[in-house]
């Protein structure tokens, strides 16, 4: 060992002295590290000189003098703290990050897929992760509070921002909005490195999208029918800013929770409405009534001029039946006066006397004839006279 090295006539000796107690130098008993007692005549030894001691010692270890086997452990040591810094540049992406890699601080790549990965180690390159998946909310004119320990756990309260909230519409009204934004990480390295505070930047151009498309359109518009027209126009003025800036930011969806007037003005801006309603209610009355009426209306003229047609066209088909029919006659009449005057003479007295109640029965040649009864003249007679 080393301390053998020091003299060549103490190679006996341990290094807490002789191992003999008889060859001890100057006759005293060899030194026991385990024994508290010192004589008191034993000098305190020098901490200096112990320190340049182990100093001379290391240094003879790792000296060329040491020979081939510490020549051979400083390689090990060396491979071993080698290998430990290469492992170190192993890395792993989830499902649901992307991995930013930098080479002395600056972007190098940026890895989307999931599983394990390799850079080299630090200090020549490093890995910033980012979770590209997770929905992220941003509150605009409000902020939700703590539940309440009264109300119990799910009882929320929200604290409005008037400064955010209170917007101008088009025909100079306010209104009162609150509304949240979705959004999450499209552009890791963009996220990173292009804008500072990812949150406050959505907050300001999601405040300044909103006010420009309600300074578009009217109060009534806002209250209304146009909550949806509203989100889907904010929504895509948002991105448009944000990808003028680099942000790497996708806005997934923007929810209108609370469009109201303001507080002060609340109860005078419900009586307009009311009239309004009023208003509304009456005018579809109105068109109700139209819409009954006039077609109505229009279908009775109708009606009426199929009929007058109808009627034109039987006067003239009846006329000119009557025309043909008297044509026809008088040809026949033309070719046999006797015969059609005496045919025209029967069927007249057929049409006068199949409508008279009366018979006329002619002289005595026709005695034979049974006298007629009309019975219901007789009827009628009876009817009258029980009345």
């Amino acid at each position: 060992m080393a301390w053998d090295d020091q003299d060549d006539q103490d190679r006996k000796k341990g290094p807490w002295g002789s191992k003999n107690p008889e060859q001890g130098g100057n006759g005293k008993k060899p030194n026991n590290p385990w024994d508290h007692k010192q004589p008191p005549d034993e000098e305190i030894p020098d901490i200096d000189a112990m320190l340049r001691q182990a100093q001379d010692k290391l240094g003879n270890i790792f000296s060329p003098k040491s020979g081939g086997e510490s020549k051979k452990g400083l390689g090990l040591v060396a491979i071993l703290v080698m290998a430990l810094w290469l492992g170190t540049g192993f890395y792993r992406v989830l499902p649901e990050e992307s991995a930013v890699v930098l080479t002395f601080g600056k972007w190098t790549s940026t890895r989307g897929e999931s599983g394990l990965g390799y850079h080299i180690p630090w200090p020549i390159q490093t890995v910033m992760k980012v979770n590209v998946a997770f929905d992220r909310r941003v509150e605009i004119g409000f902020r939700d509070q703590p539940p309440s320990r009264i109300a119990g756990d799910a009882a929320t309260e929200k604290n409005n921002v008037a400064t955010e909230s209170q917007m101008l519409t088009g025909d100079e009204n306010i209104v009162d909005i609150d509304f949240v934004v979705m959004w999450r990480i499209g552009d890791a390295r963009n996220y990173l490195f292009q804008i500072r505070d990812p949150e406050t930047t959505i907050k300001k151009v999601a405040e300044s999208a909103m006010r420009e498309i309600i300074a578009r359109g009217k109060i009534q518009t806002a209250l209304t029918e146009g909550r949806a027209d509203i989100e889907a126009r904010s929504k895509e003025l948002m991105q448009k800013m944000l990808d003028d800036y680099q942000s790497g930011i996708s806005i997934n969806s923007v929810q209108l929770l609370r469009v109201d007037p303001p507080a002060p003005v609340v109860d005078a801006f419900d009586d307009v409405q009311r009239a309004r309603s009023d208003r509304e209610r009456t005018k579809n009355e109105a068109e109700t009534y139209r819409n009954d009426i006039v077609p109505r209306a229009r279908g009775d003229a109708q009606k009426l001029i199929q009929d007058a047609g109808a009627y034109k066209e039987a006067v003239i088909s009846k006329a000119e039946g009557e025309a043909a029919r008297f044509l026809s006659v008088y040809d026949a009449y033309a070719q046999s006066r006797d015969v059609t005057a005496k045919r025209i003479y029967i069927e007249t007295m057929q049409q006068i006397m199949q409508n008279s109640k009366k018979v006329i029965v002619g002289d005595g040649k026709s005695s034979s004839v049974l006298p007629y009864l009309s019975l219901d003249q007789l009827q009628g007679k009876a009817k009258a006279a029980g009345q």
